[in-house]
């Protein structure tokens, strides 16, 4: 049976020191692909590429980037490809999700810079990396949208509305480039128990004066079809595949990553 080689691929995660991009990274190290890890939090980022470097000797680098700023975003990305000689996979995973109110509470502010980083923060970052793919007519984008964009949330409505759009942005980006050589792809992760969720966990225990094991059931467990939450590896395999040439018929697509909470 063949295995996940991406082997002499460069890699780069955005949002690559968080909860689910550090997971992510670690797959794709795992599958012997060099990685340009671009965080907002360059002391984390620095660790984790000092980590996988050790535990499985690909070529790691930390990069500071914030995604809602496009000169940055080119500037940093022109760094990778000459630090690394090249670009084969961009995984867009930084995100944004402060405001947990329904669409018509949530200040317009916010709304904006939900918008602003999720959606025009990930285009941004799949133009900078197009640069240099569409030169050699191959490459891959997986983009990490969120089962929230599949089936809408009243109590986090801007960012599931973004991710929706992540999810169209996927897969016109795909139609316009297919032919180039580029595909693109989003994974929809499910209920993982991140920082972001602890947060909203420890806020609807109070509301529903109940403690935080029972209000996770509530919220997430018992409307996932398993009864399982997910966990990184869960989206870092998923991204891995999509990354590679098992999925070279595969493009425009939202693979769902999460245990039956939605089938579609």
């Amino acid at each position: 049976m063949k295995q996940i080689d991406l082997s002499n691929k460069v890699a780069i995660v955005t949002g690559g020191a968080g909860d689910i991009g550090a997971g992510i990274v670690m797959c794709l190290a795992e599958c012997s692909a060099n990685i340009a890890i671009v965080d907002m939090n360059l002391k984390i980022a620095k660790l984790k590429a000092k980590e996988i470097t050790e535990k499985y000797g690909v070529v790691s680098k930390a990069y500071e980037l914030d995604i809602s700023k496009e000169t940055d975003i080119e500037d940093v990305f022109a760094l990778i490809k000459n630090d690394f000689n090249g670009i084969d996979i961009l995984v867009n995973c930084a995100g944004y999700a402060k405001e947990g109110k329904n669409y018509y509470e949530t200040p317009m502010d916010i709304a904006r810079k939900t918008m602003d980083i999720n959606l025009h923060g990930t285009g941004m970052c799949i133009k900078a990396a197009l640069k240099y793919m569409l030169l050699k007519h191959s490459g891959n984008i997986v983009n990490i949208a969120s089962i929230a964009g599949r089936i809408g949330t009243a109590g986090s409505a801007n960012y599931s509305i973004s991710k929706a759009a992540i999810i169209a942005m996927t897969q016109s980006v795909a139609r316009a480039h297919a032919k180039e050589g580029i595909r693109v792809n989003a994974v929809c992760p499910g209920y993982l128990l991140t920082n972001m969720w602890k947060q909203g966990v420890e806020k609807y225990s109070k509301l529903l004066n109940k403690t935080p094991e029972e209000t996770w059931k509530k919220l997430a467990l018992d409307n996932i079809a398993t009864g399982r939450e997910q966990d990184v590896e869960d989206v870092g395999y998923a991204v891995c595949f999509l990354a590679s040439d098992l999925a070279k018929n595969i493009t425009g697509q939202s693979l769902n990553v999460c245990g039956g909470s939605r089938f579609n």
